[in-house]
């Protein structure tokens, strides 16, 4: 229930299942009945309405904030991958090809296989290869001086974060609303629209386009939350635009070593200094 078609039928049953029911009350009760009953009513609904309203809306704002976590948890770790890749540029001839390619394998296996798996809402197994064999990638790493050493160590922390926002993409991916909620949030709708059947007009359109527009915001706000209830599928899901960015961008960038690397095995650059110029070579500034 969380794509365009869904919030359409979704709007046209609320819409049809209230203006039947006003019809049947219509049909049944007298409107001076009812206006006798105007004052109870409008204080009843007045409380009715703004606990249902307050509840409604504060299970669409946090939503909202889960769906925000899982856009945020996808962003920091591509960037980790990021940062692996980047990093592994300063190892040796032997780590930093490897590590590079897993960084890729682990990206590809993201995009093309969980991605997908994500939006049906199932559970996933196949990406825990590649995630592990990067783990391993990382720790296999054997710093051989001090630079190394300092690359390892930011290396690890990357990984960590790596693991650390795989686990909560999964996580949100796989969760939803309890049933308990739904059922609270469908007779919270009931209650309050079965309200406005209290105040019949003896206009019958008038009172049956206000009648369908509470339908209609009560079925967009529920709409509004069944789609931030599932950040991974539907009209308002998540896309893998990091990881995207990740093979455009980043992973082009060739597997050989930093332009700024000087073979160890090189002599020295020599300096000319005043005492060792040539004879009738200005000294320079």
């Amino acid at each position: 229930m969380n794509t365009l078609g869904h919030a359409v039928i979704l709007v046209t049953v609320f819409v049809a299942i209230s203006l039947i029911g006003q019809w049947l009350v219509k049909g049944r009760v007298k409107i001076e009945v009812l206006q006798e009953h105007h004052s109870a009513a409008e204080g009843m609904l007045g409380v009715v309405g703004t606990l249902f309203s307050v509840l409604l809306g504060f299970m669409v704002a946090a939503s909202m904030a889960r769906y925000g976590d899982a856009q945020m948890h996808v962003e920091q770790e591509a960037n980790n991958v990021a940062s692996i890749f980047r990093l592994a540029r300063g190892l040796s001839d032997v780590d930093r090809p490897r590590l590079r390619q897993l960084c890729r394998d682990y990206a590809k296996e993201v995009l093309e296989i969980e991605w997908d798996q994500m939006e049906k809402r199932e559970k996933i197994n196949h990406g825990w290869a590649g995630y592990q064999k990067l783990w391993e990638g990382v720790v296999a790493v054997v710093p051989e001086n001090d630079r190394e050493s300092n690359l390892q160590q930011a290396l690890n922390e990357a990984m960590m974060g790596v693991g650390e926002h795989r686990r909560a993409r999964l996580l949100l991916a796989q969760q939803d609303l309890p049933n308990a909620l739904w059922i609270v949030v469908v007779f919270g709708s009931v209650i309050t629209i079965g309200f406005t059947y209290v105040f019949m007009s003896k206009y019958e359109h008038v009172h049956g386009f206000m009648t369908t527009m509470v339908a209609a915001t009560l079925a967009l706000n529920i709409w509004l939350l069944a789609a931030y209830s599932s950040p991974f599928s539907g009209e308002l899901r998540i896309k893998p635009l990091m990881f995207g960015m990740l093979n455009d961008s980043v992973f082009v960038v060739p597997d050989t070593r930093s332009r700024y690397f000087h073979d160890p095995g090189a002599a020295p650059e020599k300096i000319q200094t005043p005492a060792t110029q040539a004879p009738g070579v200005p000294a320079s500034k």
